[in-house]
């Protein structure tokens, strides 16, 4: 927390003295005194933005790890199935979000439901992949020992691969964490009316240089403790390796 603090102040005190020194233009790189006083007088209009934002990515986070999960499951439970859903998860990779995120919104509308999906198809595959991998990867020897004594596949799959590969599927769960931002901003840039995004396109059309900068620290400042709280929680619950 204090190692955060002060890489912050430091990156900030640096910044203000290049736009103080280079006479910077505030329309191209506005100095964070500025900002944060964008972001003071601007509180109740970022709080609403933020908290719209916040709302479609832990949906996101939530949806995408479900799907993961039983995507994963599916995968790893049988070759015959994995030849049939790969291609589909890398066809679904393949195809930039900046490409489907118009048809979405044409489909789905421009409230929260387009800026769900779209976050969901970025961060499906990565719990997806980790998961899957984990799964793949539990040592022979503790599926042994579990037929060894005696353990059906159902209870060898429930007490020794599924512990075994929950590492995994939290190492999904936090990129999940970082990616999940991206597909609801994307979504609010492309079309919507509220939202961080939606807030520094409407910013970007006056020249509010600051105001955009404010809406991006926020964002900036939700991924942070979103992925912090994430972890602490992963840790604490799933913590053998």
């Amino acid at each position: 927390m204090l190692r955060g603090l002060i890489i912050a102040a430091t990156i900030f005190a640096i910044w203000e003295f290049c736009c103080v020194y280079f006479n910077l233009p505030p329309f191209m790189l506005p100095p964070p005194s500025k900002i944060f006083m964008s972001i003071y007088t601007n509180c109740d209009l970022l709080l609403k933005h933020a908290s719209y934002t916040l709302v479609e990515i832990l949906a996101s986070i939530f949806i995408g790890t479900i799907i993961g999960i039983v995507t994963a499951l599916t995968i790893s439970s049988s070759e015959r199935l994995k030849r049939w859903v790969m291609p589909i998860l890398l066809a679904s990779q393949s195809i930039p979000v900046f490409a489907l995120a118009p048809l979405l919104i044409l489909w789905l509308g421009y409230g929260m439901s387009s800026k769900i999906v779209i976050g969901v198809l970025i961060v499906f595959f990565p719990i997806t992949s980790n998961f899957t991998d984990a799964l793949n990867k539990v040592p022979q020897e503790l599926i042994d020992a579990g037929k060894t004594i005696g353990l059906t596949k159902a209870q060898v799959f429930w007490k020794i691969k599924i512990p075994s590969s929950l590492p995994g599927l939290c190492s999904g769960i936090r990129v999940a964490a970082c990616f999940a931002p991206i597909g609801a901003v994307v979504g609010e840039w492309i079309g919507g009316s509220t939202g961080l995004g939606s807030f520094m396109i409407y910013s970007n059309a006056r020249l509010q240089t600051d105001n955009m900068f404010a809406a991006l620290i926020i964002l900036i400042f939700i991924t942070i403790t979103l992925y912090k709280v994430t972890d602490m929680i992963l840790s604490k619950y799933v913590w053998w390796k």
